[in-house]
């Protein structure tokens, strides 16, 4: 911002959202182009916060492609992390490792495990089931983590061919 700008108040008008390019939520396009496929899930933009436009400054506080700018976070902590806070970014650093690392892990127990899909997300879900998880409840986070575990394996798949 120039200087007469900033004594007088004017601010930079806001950009186009460089998530969901403009469009307020993104889509699986979005998430292709970058390269979350198995971080995000389509849905409202967390960099925008849905409004589709964004603060030019934004884009020097933090990167589009951030893995932890998640529309899950609390208003407070998105905006911790958009003031690069010590503690902020490094749960984002350890939920990036975490996810990888359970990427790793799905990959390891088809690959070299040899489980299927269902058998993995079993695997998983013994802790849940001990602590006596409602049968539907049950169903319905082992349906969604069979999915989860099919999506790593043909994103792997398709990086092998």
């Amino acid at each position: 911002m120039s200087l007469f700008g900033s004594l007088f108040g004017k601010k930079t008008p806001p950009i186009q959202c460089p998530r969901c390019l403009g469009k307020g939520h993104v889509d699986s396009d979005d998430i292709k182009r970058l390269n979350k496929e198995l971080k995000w899930q389509p849905g409202s933009c967390a960099y925008c916060e849905g409004s589709g436009k964004v603060d030019p400054d934004m884009l020097n506080k933090i990167a589009v492609d951030e893995a932890y700018l998640t529309t899950d976070l609390s208003k407070e902590e998105r905006q911790r992390v958009i003031d690069n806070d010590a503690e902020a970014l490094e749960r984002g650093r350890i939920f990036e490792e975490e996810t990888n690392r359970f990427i790793r892990e799905i990959n390891f127990l088809h690959y070299i495990g040899k489980l299927d899909a269902d058998k993995i997300s079993e695997f998983y879900l013994i802790a849940r089931f001990a602590e006596k998880l409602d049968g539907k409840m049950y169903e319905q986070e082992k349906k969604e983590l069979i999915d989860y575990v099919n999506r790593v394996i043909a994103l792997n798949n398709s990086q092998l061919n």
